[in-house]
């Protein structure tokens, strides 16, 4: 039997529809859970909430209540940049340990191990970095722990384990036979510690117990004026490589997901090499940016070459130059691997890894990442009867976010977010056979439910009396 362009057209329409349908309805809404006394609850929209909308800036969320009735809500507006950064010299001093470590480096066999304060001189700003100096002829890694004060009495942990590296690269021999100048060898440095935005007079500096003790000369702080704390960063699982070429591997993201730090890891130990990271965006809708991120032995002139004339094809970001490692340590110390990028909280759809030579410089198979990004925060208003589920809108439903301000009218604009919150239910709701009147609105589903029957059952029909025509036509009749 042969169908009828017509009925092929109807039917690949149908199909088409019900693989879209099916694909926006399978995002059901996601049951919370509420703690604490409302009405305002304070919603963190994770990885799980992403994926359940349909857009980078999560506007097609909303929360409801048993009766299908849509929230007052708004969204938390994430600190904004400081205006200034400042980098300030800060005075170093050798100490005694603290107690607990001056008992453990009295043990028999223990290594030498020594602290340091670094005074910032000013407790009101944040600091996001300390760079330390050594001393330049040294080589080595070395582990500190870095605490925070404000009174050399209290100490709050920042970084249990910040590593320090300055590393010379071996020379090599030139084209003329001869060995490369000391001002020719590559350097490979990462002195600096991230102290993720923390207001503190005072800082410790404390060898690890298997560490040798670092020859620090200098510290400086990068500092900005204070403002409310970031959320909390989430990473994601080890994402492997979806393809690799010669010097080059791509990585596609979960959507929805404003990348705003990388870990890059090789998959070998003992590998280090120097990287450029890529973010792939849609060609034209946004102009390249800068790179937010800097850091370790940059080779500008050899990547502004690279770069000078992009081949056609999808858009790409530069987004980080960096040295990845993961260098093993003697005496059983643990690994070493490079810190985290940060970058800037772009929606890329595939984070590219380039290098400077074969991609096999990092390991015999392709490096792992993970991808972190800041807890988007929303508030709404607990009216009606529970439960209580974030739910993605349907297709012309408006958008009806109100201001903080508004949405709390007595709220301070300084004071802290309510204490109430609401989580994700952590078992997924199971589809009972009837719908209740506690259940979500149906009525848009319905809608499309209808719709789709009712273009399939035409499709159908379609299909039948074309067949049924062809049938009936007495032999010899041209068709």
């Amino acid at each position: 039997m042969t169908f009828a362009p017509a009925a092929r057209l109807t039917l690949a329409f149908a199909c088409a529809h019900a693989g879209a349908a099916a694909a926006a309805d399978s995002a059901g809404p996601l049951p919370l859970t509420l703690s604490g006394t409302g009405p305002y609850y304070v919603l963190d929209i994770g990885a799980q909430a992403r994926r359940l909308s349909g857009a980078p800036d999560l506007g097609d969320l909303r929360v409801r209540n048993a009766a299908g009735e849509t929230m007052a809500f708004a969204w938390v507006d994430p600190p904004q940049p400081a205006a200034t950064r400042q980098r300030a010299p800060a005075r170093i001093y050798k100490v005694p340990l603290p107690p607990g470590d001056a008992a453990s480096a009295t043990a028999a066999g223990a290594p030498r191990r020594q602290a340091w304060i670094v005074d910032t001189k000013d407790a009101g700003d944040d600091l996001m970095r300390l760079e330390l100096g050594l001393e330049r002829d040294t080589q080595g890694v070395w582990t500190l722990r870095v605490e925070a004060g404000d009174d050399l009495q209290h100490w709050r942990t920042v970084q249990p384990d910040a590593q320090l590296v300055q590393l010379q690269a071996l020379p090599q021999v030139g084209a003329a036979g001869t060995l490369a100048s000391q001002a020719e060898r590559e350097r490979l440095a990462s002195t600096g510690i991230d102290l993720d935005e923390r207001p503190a007079r005072y800082l410790r500096l404390t060898t690890a117990p298997r560490s040798a003790i670092p020859p620090l000369v200098s510290a400086a702080v990068l500092r900005t004026a204070h403002r409310p704390a970031p959320p909390p960063l989430e990473w994601s699982d080890p994402i492997v490589a979806s393809g690799c070429e010669a010097s080059s591997c791509d990585y596609v993201l979960p959507a929805n997901t404003p990348v705003a730090a990388l870990q890059v890891t090789p998959s070998d130990i003992d590998t280090i090499g120097e990287v450029t990271v890529l973010g792939q965006v849609d060609a034209g809708l946004a102009p390249p940016r800068h790179r937010s991120l800097l850091r370790g032995s940059l080779h500008a002139l050899r990547d502004k070459a690279r770069h000078a004339s992009p081949a056609p094809g999808p858009a790409w970001e530069d987004a980080a130059i960096a040295s990845v490692y993961w260098l093993s340590q003697p005496a059983g110390a643990p690994d070493l691997h490079s810190p985290p990028l940060r970058l800037d909280g772009a929606h890329w759809r595939t984070l590219r890894i380039e290098t400077f030579g074969p991609i096999t410089q990092l390991g015999h198979a392709a490096p792992t990442i993970r991808i972190a990004a800041h807890r988007r925060q929303l508030v709404f208003v607990a009216r009606g009867a529970p439960p209580f589920a974030l739910a993605r809108t349907g297709a012309g439903e408006p958008s009806a976010p109100m201001p903080l301000a508004s949405l709390m009218p007595a709220r301070a604009a300084d004071a802290p977010l309510p204490a109430a919150s609401a989580a994700l239910a952590p078992a997924p709701v199971t589809s009972a056979p009837a719908a209740s009147p506690s259940t979500l609105p149906a009525a848009a589903p319905a809608a499309r439910a209808g719709w789709l029957w009712g273009a399939l059952l035409a499709g159908l029909a379609l299909m039948a009396a074309m067949a049924w025509s062809l049938l009936r036509k007495p032999r010899g009749v041209p068709g």
